[in-house]
C-alpha cells in the first residue's frame, strides 16, 4: 500500500492490519484503539491532535515495518 493510501485509511483500519502502528504510537502515549474517532480519523489528523510529527511516526513505522518512507 503506497503513503497516500495509507494516509486516507481510518486509524481503526491502520491499527487492525499493522499492529507495529499500535505498539509505535502507544510509545508516546497515544491509545487509538480505544477511541470512538479511531474510525474516521486517520493518521494526520491523530498527529496533529496529538502534536505529534507526521513525517517522523512515518519515518519510525517505516523503519519497524516494510513501508514506503516519506524522504
Amino acid at each position: 500500500m503506497e503513503r497516500a493510501e495509507l494516509l486516507a485509511q481510518p486509524m481503526r483500519v491502520l491499527l487492525q492490519e499493522h499492529p507495529v502502528l499500535v505498539s509505535l504510537l502507544e510509545e508516546r502515549g497515544i491509545h487509538c484503539g480505544e477511541c470512538f474517532i479511531a474510525d474516521r480519523e486517520t493518521l494526520a489528523g491523530v498527529a496533529r491532535m496529538h502534536g505529534v510529527d507526521l513525517n517522523e511516526i512515518l519515518n519510525e513505522w517505516a523503519h519497524r515495518e516494510a513501508l514506503p518512507h516519506s524522504d
